[in-house]
């Protein structure tokens, strides 16, 4: 009979599949968790216990148990002061302090009556418990009409504890169709504090975990650009492979948007459609700047797709748009998305071998302010290929590339790049040496723009020789009560590139690689192929790191390198300055856990040409328990070091609890070389077992250069295995505070 009384608990359990796709609440432990019984398979099979101070055999098959009357089958068990069965017609009726229990919930009723014959029955006045979600509730009377319907009359349910009706959902009237895993709720009320906030006449919900359509949980939010708004998703289950959530989304200053996004999962494809329209946007002035897409429509469209035609053969379709270049400012949520430039727009098929890979692509990109377009690549076609282990030891490698490049303004043309390369690696335990020699041949057939007197049809060709080699030392060592193995690696590598002219080379995708320890190990400076840096080089870099014996822990790593240069480096992007030091910049990372809440990032490079520091970050973080966390970060990176921007950032951010409920969470983000706050959040949060909410205020501007600020004011309540009301704001944290995790 457990299945039959576990629906009581089952129907409200199912109801928060209607206001939230997805349900995750800090578990609580049942207020009476030792009158759970323990798990036990095969239940169903077990023989009948049954125990009571008297018995009485009456006619026509009826027995009578009465006094402290005790069912036991399994894991199940069923207890009553009065209990009577009917041996012909199969009846069973039960009277007096009834509870019905096992692993997962447990039932007390006043009266109960069963035909086992038709698996028909009737609950009167019946209280549950639920372990996993600490949930419980009433019911007047629960009807179960064979294994096709369940009716209950007069439900509750909430995830509070005994005694606490924080929140409390009620319905007159839930029909349960086990049939079409479909549930009917009606005259649906949700209380707060004994205070009716929401109505509704009616409620479907699904009795499984199918998907099923309806209305997903509203959320609301309010801010200086869009006004007070609220948004109302609404979730189509079209059909197993496909589906769709339209969200109407309503803004006071702006009117009315429609987003649209459609999922699709086939066998060997799947993507997303997502796509928005506001019509006739309603904002005539942007604080003091007067809108320029007043009275305009503004929209968006994106679709992401991935297709396997085989087990080697994939396509991908990365396609953006948006009707102009303030949309993500406007609509967006975060720094990251408000400051791109450019959309992505590409399709490319690829196939993979074992030792070889094709790809091919198509590549534009929608440009939203006013810097450079990218060119586009109409096509790009790669092969790569490495063949490790052949004769002698021998391993032999393949880079080709055709690219037709084209642009409105710059010049355009194609180009065709190919790199074989042969290499013969050796290592040990102790030891590793990888000599390595390629050769490097690019050509150009240059078409539009190009200026007069320029060669049309450039060519480069230049050898690659590299020895790469490494040593690993090791040692064990004690810290306090600690075993530890101390290892040193060092590693030297040597780079020769002739120098070749390339002052008729055009530069469609090639740019300078930021400085850092990797690149003491690359056999280019530079990104792309239009320019190929010359060189003859060592760079020389050594690795301490200390390994905790037991755990295998990294407790901490010390890397510092730097490239000894044999030459000046005269080939530059631009044709312009040329590099003479003798030396690279010092490069330093560390990486340590300090103890076990704190750790501590960090990497600089440093000019010892200039004494002075061209690049730094420094991350701090502690984490503590119940969700305690504290990041400082600092980034700095001096103008002219490389082909990005100066800056100087620093990063404060924590969450704070101040008891096992209450939190205070926030972040203080400033731009120090522009004297610019880019974000301010400060917020308080409370989480119990059945509620939580969280209100933030969040003051930010789109880019470290833009005066204009925006004010949003988020608040979010959760009713713990119910759904979400408000603007869900856990998204919007974990992108800003680093380690924050709601489900703390």
């Amino acid at each position: 009979m457990r299945k039959d009384f576990l629906l009581v608990g089952v129907v409200f359990y199912s109801l928060s599949t209607i206001t939230s796709a997805e349900l995750a609440w800090q578990q609580c432990q049942p207020s009476l968790g030792t009158d759970f019984l323990p798990y036990v398979e095969n239940s169903s099979e077990s023989e009948v216990d049954l125990k009571a101070n008297d018995a009485q055999l009456i006619e026509n098959g009826i027995s009578v148990f009465t006094g402290d009357v005790v069912v036991m089958r399994g894991g199940q068990e069923l207890q009553a002061d009065r209990a009577t069965y009917n041996q012909i017609s199969g009846d069973i009726t039960a009277q007096g302090h009834i509870q019905i229990r096992d692993s997962e919930i447990i039932l007390n009723a006043k009266q109960a009556e069963w035909a086992l014959s038709n698996d028909e029955g009737k609950l009167v006045d019946a209280e549950y418990r639920l372990r996993e979600s600490h949930a419980r509730g009433k019911a007047r009377t629960v009807y179960r009409q064979g294994i096709e319907k369940t009716i209950l009359k007069d439900t509750t349910y909430t995830t509070c504890g005994v005694g606490d009706n924080a929140w409390l959902l009620e319905s007159s009237n839930v029909n349960l169709d086990h049939v079409n895993d479909v549930g009917v709720a009606r005259n649906v009320k949700i209380r707060l504090a004994g205070v009716p906030v929401f109505y509704t006449p009616y409620l479907s919900f699904p009795l499984s975990d199918k998907r099923k359509s309806g209305f997903l949980t509203p959320s609301f939010a309010n801010s200086d650009k869009n006004g007070f708004e609220i948004q109302t998703p609404y979730y189509w289950n079209i059909a197993a492979d496909k589906d769709a959530t339209i969200t109407p989304r309503i803004m006071s200053k702006r009117g009315l948007m429609l987003n649209t996004e459609f999922r699709y999962l086939y066998g060997r494809h799947k993507g997303k459609i997502d796509a928005g329209l506001l019509m006739n946007d309603q904002l005539k002035n942007d604080g003091d700047i007067l809108n320029p897409y007043y009275k305009e429509d503004r929209k968006h469209f994106s679709l992401q797709h991935t297709g396997y035609f085989s087990s080697r053969w994939n396509t991908a379709i990365d396609y953006n748009y948006v009707s102009d270049d303030n949309y993500l400012q406007d609509f967006g949520s975060n720094l990251s998305l408000a400051s791109t430039t450019h959309l992505n727009r590409q399709f490319s098929v690829a196939y993979t071998e074992d030792n070889w890979s094709f790809t091919g692509r198509v590549q534009g990109y929608q440009t939203l302010t006013d810097v450079d377009k990218p060119y586009q690549r109409l096509p790009q076609l790669l092969f790569k290929a490495y063949f490790p282990d052949q004769a002698m030891g021998l391993a032999y490698g393949m880079k080709a590339e055709y690219v037709d490049f084209d642009h409105n303004d710059n010049v355009a043309g194609r180009r065709i790049d190919l790199e074989p390369s042969v290499s013969l690696p050796w290592s040990s335990a102790a030891a590793f040496v990888t000599p390595r020699i390629a050769l490097k041949h690019t050509r150009y057939d240059l078409t539009d723009n190009v200026t007069t007197g320029i060669d049309k049809t450039p060519t480069r060709t230049a050898p690659v020789v590299s020895l790469d080699s490494g040593l690993f030392f090791e040692r064990a060592m004690s810290l306090g009560q600690g075993r530890y193995i101390q290892t040193l690696e060092p590693r030297a590598f040597y780079l020769y590139i002739p120098e070749r002219n390339q002052n008729d080379i055009p530069v469609f995708d090639s740019s300078l690689r930021t400085f850092n320890m990797g690149q003491l190990f690359a056999y280019d400076r530079f990104s792309g192929t239009d320019r190929l840096g010359d060189a003859n080089q060592l760079s020389i870099a050594l690795t301490s790191r200390i390994i905790n014996q037991q755990t295998g822990r990294e407790s901490l790593r010390l890397s510092v390198g730097q490239i000894q240069y044999f030459r000046d480096r005269n080939v530059t992007i631009n044709n312009t300055i040329k590099k003479s030091d003798s030396s690279s910049d010092l490069v330093a990372e560390i990486a340590a856990s300090l103890a076990k809440e704190w750790t501590v990032r960090g990497e600089m490079q440093w000019d010892p040409h200039e004494s002075r520091s061209n690049m730094s970050a420094v991350r701090l973080q502690y984490r503590g328990e119940s969700g305690r966390l504290l990041n400082f970060s600092h980034r700095y990176r001096r103008d002219n070091v490389s082909n990005l921007l100066g800056l100087e950032q620093v990063d404060i951010s924590a969450r704070l609890p101040i008891n096992k409920k209450w939190s205070v969470i926030g972040r203080w983000y400033r731009s120090l070389k522009e004297s610019q706050t880019l974000e301010t959040l400060a917020g308080i949060e409370y989480d119990s077992c059945c509620w939580a909410t969280r209100l933030v205020v969040r003051d930010y501007v789109n880019n470290a250069l833009d005066d204009n600020r925006n004010l949003a004011i988020l608040f979010q309540i959760e009713l713990k295995g119910l759904g979400n009301f408000g603007q869900k704001t856990d998204t919007l944290l974990e992108k800003s505070i680093l380690g924050y995790d709601s489900n703390f």
